[in-house]
């Protein structure tokens, strides 16, 4: 009976922490002897310490074995060659591209790292086993894709076409076959006039698929679909539209030198070394590099961008691709500008995260993907910035923590400064974020934040500009309050820093952004300021005195914006 295919671990539900998990083994005496339930079990302990993944079962009483845990993240990184497996030399080390991996400075490079990964990547190996032949998932893909936009078909995968039709197909000599069934697949959909009845026919479609297959239910082909969908974007040559998986515009150049070489499966007794070290590239290749470069430099020349190169053909492989690379991410910053524009009409999405983030996480209506709630709040903020505009820095510059090429996040800030800074004509707002509720929010947030906001107010007075500090958790512990009531700063020659911080629950930040935002308005910046002043004016109270008075004056600002 046939099976579906998957790549990685669909337990791991944010494959984009792979990169952390890896570091954090990097560094553990468990690297090199990650062998045996209780190193198992150890791994699973240091997931959960690092913020990189929840593992609730460390946190409940009586305690419960999650050595699984460790055990599947093992099981991921070595499927995709960042990990050795236990019958190599020194047992579960990292690999030449791990290691590419772990040194990654930029998004670009990262994806570069788990694209060499998938495109080395095949099933059955010596360390996954699946029946015959073997076959490539990403070139499976790739052929998939690149053949609908031969045959004039839209030249995407949906999440339902993923679960029913492509990932069961395991040879690329079927690859025509499951385009005709794509369209077949779509044009029943589209004699269909309601949501409900495509919906009912998808379904059934899938549980069609399922019926005959080896031990997977219908459910298990759609956490399989979302699974592949999570790993194939991690190569950079992916984005998602309307559920859909499409290759990013940046790289089609790419993606059509992939498919021109025909795919031959990696020798047995070369697949491990191959995979370690990871799979080569086209643009490893000088001439193909330069073709790559070109087609960058014609998408940021047809953005308006001028771009000057020096003569590509006296370059070095390397610096080609040093030079791709950083075109490339003069071309995610374009795309970025543009998303940023567009926040203020995003305003009800927005709004809709806003308040899943003020409810329990397993509440939020999917929106708030599982362990992801931290990284969310960051992405949020800074979203809502974004809409009410007015801002002199660039959306990079306004956030301290990563996104994709979906502008999704990827993990939370670094320490060492603030989550975000917006930067305004006369005023800069530094912002952060907490969803800890108990009194440790006074121990893990009182000193960075003053520290944060006090090492920005004498950098921006030179530029006559006033900075206030905001921060915002879904409860503001009154110790946490009292705190920054005081808001005192000592510089190292012992001169005394007045800080101006707020703190706001996450309630009061999205009422008043939905009463600014309602009735076809934009919140202007400078009601932001003159709210914050109010605010801290009440300052002269006691903390629980002054955090009813907050609420009274966000109280009266949402009632002004109501009405203007």
């Amino acid at each position: 009976m046939e099976k579906a295919w998957y790549i990685g671990n669909t337990t791991i539900r944010n494959p984009k922490r792979l990169k952390d998990g890896l570091r954090a083994l990097s560094l553990s005496p468990l690297h090199g002897n990650l062998i045996g339930k209780e190193n198992e079990l150890e791994f699973s302990r240091l997931l959960d310490s690092e913020d990189i993944v929840r593992v609730e079962r460390l946190h409940e009483l009586p305690l419960k074995d999650a050595s699984d845990v460790g055990r599947k993240w093992r099981a991921a990184l070595m499927q995709l060659g960042f990990l050795k497996p236990s019958f190599a030399d020194r047992p579960f080390t990292i690999t030449q591209n791990g290691l590419r991996l772990i040194n990654a400075n930029t998004l670009l490079v990262e994806q570069e790292c788990f694209l060499r990964a998938l495109l080395a990547h095949q099933i059955p190996s010596p360390i996954e086993s699946y029946p015959e032949p073997t076959f490539s998932p990403l070139r499976i893909i790739l052929e998939v894709i690149t053949g609908l936009q031969k045959v004039g078909l839209e030249s995407s995968i949906s999440m339902d076409e993923m679960a029913s039709i492509v990932q069961l197909v395991h040879k690329i000599d079927d690859v025509d076959n499951a385009i005709m069934r794509i369209s077949d697949h779509r044009t029943n959909l589209s004699l269909l006039s309601t949501p409900r009845e495509r919906r009912a026919y998808i379904n059934r479609i899938r549980e069609s698929v399922a019926s005959y297959l080896y031990s997977q239910q219908a459910t298990t082909l759609k956490d399989y679909a979302d699974t592949n969908f999570r790993y194939l974007k991690l190569t950079g040559l992916f984005i998602e539209s309307g559920r859909r998986l499409i290759v990013a515009e940046h790289k089609k150049i790419v993606v059509e030198q992939i498919v021109s070489e025909a795919y031959v499966p990696i020798n047995e007794n070369d697949y491990l070394e191959v995979l370690w070290n990871g799979a080569k590239l086209p643009t490893d290749n000088a001439p193909q590099a330069i073709r790559a470069i070109e087609a960058t430099i014609e998408l940021l020349e047809r953005n308006g961008d001028a771009v000057s190169v020096p003569n590509l053909a006296e370059l070095e492989v390397a610096d080609l691709s040093y030079l791709r690379l950083q075109l490339e991410e003069d071309w995610l910053k374009v795309l970025e500008m543009q998303y940023a524009k567009k926040q203020p009409e995003e305003w009800e999405e927005i709004l809709s995260y806003l308040r899943a983030l003020t409810q329990s996480l397993r509440g939020s209506g999917g929106l708030i993907p599982q362990g992801e709630g931290p990284a969310y709040f960051e992405w949020v903020l800074w979203r809502a910035f974004l809409a009410i505009n007015n801002m002199e820095n660039k959306p990079w510059e306004a956030r301290r923590f990563n996104i994709d090429q979906e502008f999704l996040p990827v993990g939370t800030a670094p320490g060492g400064g603030p989550d975000m800074i917006f930067e305004f004509d006369t005023f800069v707002v530094v912002a952060e974020v907490t969803l800890t509720t108990s009194s440790r929010q006074e121990a893990a947030e009182g000193e960075p934040v003053r520290r944060h906001v006090a090492h920005l107010v004498d950098y921006y007075a030179q530029q006559g500009k006033r900075v206030y500090g905001l921060f915002i958790a879904n409860k503001v512990d009154t110790n946490t309050a009292e705190t920054y009531r005081i808001g005192v700063w000592y510089r190292p020659d012992d001169s005394r820093m007045a800080l101006d911080i707020v703190p706001l629950t996450l309630t009061q930040f999205a009422d008043l952004f939905e009463a600014g935002f309602s009735g076809n308005k934009q919140l202007d910046y400078r009601v932001v300021e003159q709210i914050i002043r109010n605010c801290l004016v009440e300052s002269r109270s006691e903390a629980p005195e002054w955090k009813k008075r907050i609420e009274n004056q966000i109280n009266v600002a949402v009632q002004q914006l109501q009405i203007s």
